[in-house]
């Protein structure tokens, strides 16, 4: 259920990007016709429903992924707002050392629950009003074909999903009843009576998201400006008053967010009085950049961005590198095939460390990938003083002669034997570490074997790397003095060649 909920949080701040950029097009446009302003809200309804979204360099959503999946299992939550701010607020809320559970896993159960108490709270005040309302109805009388009368309603509405129905109070005037009529046969063309209820749906599942409180508002106001501009858009002067006149007849007092019927004077009668009375025509003009503006909307609001190519590093010294995590970030990242690997290998290529073995500077692993029997290559850029990584763009790559799988490199510079590289190299202020393609220990002078559990002996290596000094004052390397390390299977006869 956390995960599921996670899911709506993140669709839902994405959709609260669109909701702004709505409230701000609304007040650009407010002289566009309201159907266009309906639309838009449509655009917020697929946002919200639609679990997948395609790629778009033109996305103005900051992050696809404000909150990442593998919060609900990390002791640090990290996320990715947009706001360097919020992001380092939120990663500074660690839990105490020594804790004997993790909060972010106490809290996101939590609110989980809170989420989907919520929601059926929501929607069993929606399934009552409905009850309610057509138990009240239940004894008007036919007027015409789909319009009843009841003593029991104060306003016009409309009601029903599949078969929807006009009601009118009895004491409704006669010179208001055709306006009305007209009114709630717009709401029923433009089938607003599925709208509205899918919009309250919406609302159960999102009702943490006071953005989308105020869309639901709005939306209701905006559908019925837009009948009362379908009605009037013929009318003259006099034919208005008698609308303005019926709006004012009709309008009653709400107190609560509905989710149903579609009254004829439920909202802002104030301001649609004075909408009516002062309507003039659209331009084309007008129209034509509100629909444009609605398109480019849609293309920056119901796309994601490309995924961040940066992520955190856990710590500067080389210990610190988890290989896997690292891996699957990129393989992540290029969308590579499952069974795909990632390799490395050591052209143009070396790292540097200080004695205690952190990064020096900024370090480059180049790796590379097949698709579609094509390699593929990028780089793996470390920044130790930013403590991220990064990864660029991949591009083409002429096909390699030797593979190195780049989890296993990584992994073969996490386990370096540090001591045994210091009691060899003892004066040295730091490294330079190489990837090499050709050779074996018994081939070297000073050659150290090793794997994840240490030094020893093995039944085959995978990763090469030549470890040279660095001297203070002194920019040559002696390359009498470099070391050769061999990282490969375990064995448990124990061996150091030097």
């Amino acid at each position: 259920m956390e995960a599921v909920c996670l899911k709506l949080i993140n669709l839902s701040i994405s959709a609260s990007w669109l909701v702004l950029a709505i409230l701000v097009l609304r007040l650009v446009f407010r002289k566009a016709p309201k159907w266009i302003v309906c639309l838009l809200w449509g655009l917020v309804g697929l946002r919200l429903v639609c679990p997948v979204s395609i790629e778009s360099a033109l996305s103005l959503i900051p992050s696809a992924q404000t909150l990442p999946p593998e919060i609900l299992y990390t002791a640090t939550p990290q996320i990715d707002s947009g706001i360097q701010a919020i992001n380092s607020v939120v990663q500074s809320m660690a839990p105490a050392q020594g804790a004997s559970a993790n909060p972010t896993q106490i809290w996101s159960l939590i609110l989980a629950w809170v989420w989907a108490v919520g929601m059926v709270v929501m929607a069993l005040y929606a399934l009552v009003s409905y009850w309610l309302v057509k138990r009240r109805v239940a004894t008007a009388t036919l007027l015409r074909e789909n319009i009843k009368q009841s003593e029991r309603v104060s306003t016009p509405f409309v009601l029903g999903i599949f078969r929807p129905v006009i009601y009118l109070p009895y004491h409704l005037a006669e010179e208001d009843l055709a306006y009305v009529v007209a009114h709630e046969r717009a709401h029923i063309g433009r089938r607003d009576h599925w709208w509205k209820p899918l919009g309250f749906a919406l609302l159960c599942v999102y009702w943490f998201n006071p953005l989308l409180w105020l869309a639901y508002v709005l939306l209701c106001r905006d559908m019925e400006g837009a009948c009362d501009e379908a009605v009037i858009e013929t009318m003259g002067l006099e034919d208005r008053r008698g609308y303005s006149t019926a709006l004012l007849h009709c309008g009653v007092r709400r107190r609560s967010i509905a989710a149903c019927p579609l009254a004829f004077g439920e909202v802002g009668v104030k301001q649609r009085v004075t909408s009516v009375m002062n309507y003039t025509k659209p331009a084309v003009w007008i129209v034509t950049a509100a629909l444009i503006a609605c398109a480019a909307a849609a293309v920056c609001f119901l796309t994601n961005p490309p995924p961040s190519r940066d992520f955190p590093m856990k710590g500067t010294n080389i210990a610190d590198l988890d290989a896997q995590e690292i891996v699957d970030r990129i393989a992540d990242m290029e969308k590579v095939e499952d069974g795909t690997h990632l390799y490395a290998n050591g052209d143009n290529f070396e790292i540097t460390l200080t004695s205690d073995f952190r990064w020096l500077n900024d370090g480059t692993v180049r790796f590379f990938y097949l698709r579609n029997q094509q390699t593929h290559s990028a780089q793996l850029r470390i920044f130790p003083d930013e403590n991220q990584y990064f990864v660029t763009e991949a591009g083409k790559w002429p096909e390699q002669d030797r593979y190195y799988m780049l989890q296993t490199y990584l992994e073969a510079l996490k386990y370096l034997p540090q001591a045994e590289i210091r009691a060899l190299l003892p004066q040295a202020a730091g490294y330079v570490v190489h990837l090499m393609e050709e050779g074996a220990p018994n081939d070297q002078t000073r050659s150290i074997t090793y794997t994840a559990q240490g030094v020893g002996a093995m039944d085959g290596w995978y990763i090469h790397l030549l470890v040279e000094p660095v001297y203070e004052g002194n920019g040559g390397v002696p390359t009498s003095e470099a070391v050769h390390l061999f990282y490969g299977e375990e064995n448990d006869a124990p061996a150091v060649m030097s």
